[in-house]
């Protein structure tokens, strides 16, 4: 007897613990990067034929889109005229500053946001006040006697003595117009009809105020067109200092809260023993889970159990009528058997079997079959017992002798 003494050296599959290599990565991932760069090239162009779309609000100063009223203040700077853009009261006051004879201050506040008594902090405040396109509420602090008259025409033509109008000419853009009361002293320009113009202005004390309603031909986009340009520079060129003011959200009017009224001491303990109480209720009411029952499957049920707890489901639920058609269907397939109709066989033929193998009525027959109906456990159990009767009747007749 010779024993193998040699060493046996058992080499493990070398696949589980080699260490992928990074050309392996890269073609598991090179989908995926490519997808992304599919993605970063699809928003490039899209950028560049589409363009960045809005830089900022409406006639905003400093907004070069075509939304924007940047050329315009840009060309006035050109011209000597020191333009600010605050976008907020507080620092628009603070650039108008002392030098109110030398000031012209532009309101544009589309979304009405300044408050009334806001409004009435801009009045005053400089030599000139244009009001762009204003509110009911800025009509009614800064403009008293103007009121809102619905939208004007697209195209107008020098109307008036008022010369940033007469170097004009010609003024396009879709407008809003104004009416002005009887009593009130106001230069009206630029008509549309029926007492409607889109530029009025009128003395407030020491300030010209100026409604103007045709916001269009101020933006970067129709500035060039007709004689806009004109009377944008006539009409906010008459200072040397122009405040290019536009609200926002910061002077949105927070209302002051009301300083949180403290619970009273007994809160918190009563709290606490409620929660105490919810949770030794839940531990003591809640259901226990025994030890896991092992159960053979499949479980067999016999048929009588399952007849049973039909059966009380139908007596719970009242329903004789199912109770009964469980019986008559189970009647009818006996029946056409002991007939010898085929399983196919209809109930007016199976119907017709019984009559004349039992010499009964064929409406006897029908009624007991199909078109009785019990209208109480009684009648129920009648019925019941003339099926079983009926069957009987129908297996003797159908003997062999």
């Amino acid at each position: 007897m010779s024993l193998d003494l040699e060493p046996r050296v058992v080499v493990e599959d070398a696949s589980y613990v080699t260490t992928p290599k990074v050309r392996t990565t890269i073609r598991r991932l090179a989908f995926w990067l490519g997808v992304l760069v599919v993605i970063l090239i699809g928003g490039l162009l899209t950028v560049l034929i589409a363009g960045t779309g809005t830089d900022g609000p409406d006639l905003d100063g400093t907004n070069a889109s075509a939304n924007g009223s940047k050329a315009l203040v840009q060309v006035l700077r050109a011209n000597g005229v020191t333009v600010d853009t605050p976008r907020s009261l507080d620092r628009a006051l603070a650039d108008v500053g002392s030098v109110t004879d030398e000031t012209t201050i532009v309101v544009y506040d589309e979304n009405a946001i300044l408050t009334a008594s806001q409004l009435t902090q801009l009045d005053g405040v400089a030599q000139n006040l244009i009001l762009i396109e204003p509110s009911f509420r800025a009509l009614t602090a800064l403009a008293p006697g103007v009121h809102l008259a619905g939208f004007g025409n697209n195209s107008f033509t020098a109307d008036c003595a008022f010369l940033p109008v007469k170097r004009a000419g010609t003024v396009s853009g879709s407008a809003s117009s104004y009416r002005v009361d009887p009593s009130t002293d106001a230069q009206q320009c630029l008509s549309s009809g029926n007492r409607a113009n889109s530029l009025v202005r009128l003395s407030s004390g020491s300030t010209s105020v100026t409604v103007f309603g045709i916001s269009d031909a101020l933006t970067n986009q129709n500035i060039v067109n007709d004689g806009n340009a004109a009377l944008a520079l006539g009409l906010f060129g008459q200072n040397k200092h122009l405040v290019w003011y536009l609200p926002s959200p910061a002077d949105v009017a927070v209302p002051a809260v009301d300083a949180p009224v403290p619970l009273p001491g007994w809160v918190l303990p009563t709290e606490t023993l409620f929660a105490l109480v919810v949770l030794a209720a839940a531990f003591w009411r809640g259901r226990r889970f025994g030890p896991l029952v092992i159960e053979r499957l499949p479980v067999v049920v016999r048929a009588s159990e399952t007849m049973e707890g039909r059966a009380r489901l139908y007596q719970k639920a009242s329903s004789r009528t199912h109770a009964l058609d469980a019986l008559r269907i189970g009647t009818l397939g006996r029946l056409a058997g002991l007939c010898g109709l085929p399983r196919l066989a209809s109930v007016d033929e199976i119907v017709g079997a019984v009559a004349t193998t039992t010499g009964r009525t064929v409406h006897e027959i029908r009624a007991l079959l199909v078109d009785d109906i019990p209208s109480s456990d009684r009648q129920l159990l009648q019925l019941s017992d003339q099926l079983q009767l009926l069957e009987l009747e129908v297996a003797e007749t159908t003997r062999p002798i």
